[in-house]
């Protein structure tokens, strides 16, 4: 009976996975361009920064949340304050608001993501926790391929507001699973996360520093994607429509596809480090190739975009399996460290589109030559790690 309720658990944590997939991806790939509306490109790289400097700095505390109010009803708040905001950013006007509803919705969002995957470590104890890993970011994978498709049928029929309103609505079945299946969750023992510790103990082991340095830059990648690569595809003459309808399901494809064999490549036949420095070469040849492409044939566009997703792929899956093979489970402070590279990329791209921003007006494509270059200097830190093969 106990191993039944497990898996029951288990699932309702994977549906509620995929619910929240599709309530992050569906404004994912918009959120830059309605920005744009209200915003210049400077106001909306600063806005990014500062809500991930709040999402760090609240992230870095969520274990004390958790500790002071619990997992579930921790999570049952930041549902229902999402909703609230998420709500106000789509039927405001006032640019003020907009720009504080964003920075809120970012970090609300980011906290879910950490708490449902305390939820999935909970229930994952007595299982294979590799097949549950495995799962959890194929449906999250999956979720965030389909969710462009939905998000551009919503603005050929309606409008932004629209789709923020539906990616709202979608965490009404999340709270419904949470609420009825995981509100008597037994608390695991949750310990202090010193990043500052951590940090300097990863830049002192070369195979740690090295795995870091290449999930930093795969997160700089995603982050120039997000931001700014939907307006630079809008002033080719590709429609925002056409992006997330056409061109992004096929280019998400690999991270359906190559996870698995890509695993078995680095445990059979390549080592993780031939694997992540391929992955961040071919990279950076796609970003070379989006600044010599300069036409909208969308053909043409799906196979650039595809092909940086494959390289995107290889990194994301090295860098996450060597990692944690090469810390042990109690390395909290270690584990925070990995996971905020993403909100660190995004202050740093955010940073940087401030800083060039009047060559971004007249040269946009400069963005994706400094990162590409910067992605190949940093292959230097990954060539003397040690593989674990």
């Amino acid at each position: 009976m106990q191993a039944i309720t497990r898996n029951k658990l288990l699932l309702a944590t994977f549906l509620m996975t995929i619910l929240y997939a599709f309530h992050y991806g569906i404004p994912l790939y918009v959120t830059s361009t309605y920005l744009h509306i209200y915003f210049g490109s400077s106001t909306i790289s600063s806005l990014y920064v500062i809500a991930s400097l709040v999402t760090l700095l609240a992230s870095i505390h969520t274990a004390k949340y958790i500790k002071k109010f619990h997992t579930y009803t921790f999570t049952m708040m930041l549902v229902i304050a999402e909703m609230i905001v998420m709500t106000a950013f789509a039927i405001t006007k006032n640019p003020i608001l907009i720009g504080l509803f964003f920075v809120v919705h970012f970090c609300l969002q980011t906290l879910l993501y950490i708490l449902i995957n305390v939820f999935v470590e909970t229930f994952s104890k007595q299982a294979n926790t590799g097949s549950v890993r495995g799962i959890f970011l194929v449906l999250l994978n999956l979720g965030i391929l389909i969710s462009p498709i939905i998000g551009g049928a919503i603005l050929t029929r309606g409008s932004f507001a629209a789709l923020y309103i539906v990616s709202t609505v979608i965490l009404v079945p999340f709270m419904f699973f949470l609420h009825q299946y995981l509100n008597h969750i037994e608390e695991p023992a949750y310990h202090s996360v010193d990043m500052i510790s951590a940090l300097k103990r990863a830049w002192k082991n070369k195979d740690l520093k090295g795995a870091l340095i290449a999930s930093l830059m795969l997160e700089c990648f995603y982050a120039v994607m997000v931001i700014y690569s939907p307006i630079y595809l809008a002033s080719l003459g590709i429609p925002l429509v056409i992006y997330l309808s056409v061109i992004l399901p096929f280019a998400l494809l690999p991270f359906i596809i190559l996870p698995y064999e890509l695993g078995w490549l680095a445990d059979t036949k390549i080592g993780e480090k031939e694997l992540m420095i391929l992955g961040l070469i071919i990279v950076s040849v796609s970003l070379f190739l989006m600044v010599i492409v300069n036409t909208p044939n969308i053909i043409l566009w799906i196979l650039i975009l595809l092909l940086s997703r494959i390289g995107a792929a290889c990194v994301e899956t090295m860098t996450y399996t060597y990692y944690f093979k090469k810390i042990s489970a109690e390395d909290t402070s270690l584990t925070a460290l990995f996971s905020n590279t993403r909100s660190l990329a995004i202050i740093i791209i955010g940073a940087l589109g401030f800083l060039i921003n009047p060559l971004l007006a007249t040269y946009p494509q400069i963005i994706f030559i400094i990162l590409g270059s910067v992605i190949l200097f940093s292959i230097l830190y990954i060539i003397p790690i040690k593989d674990t093969r």
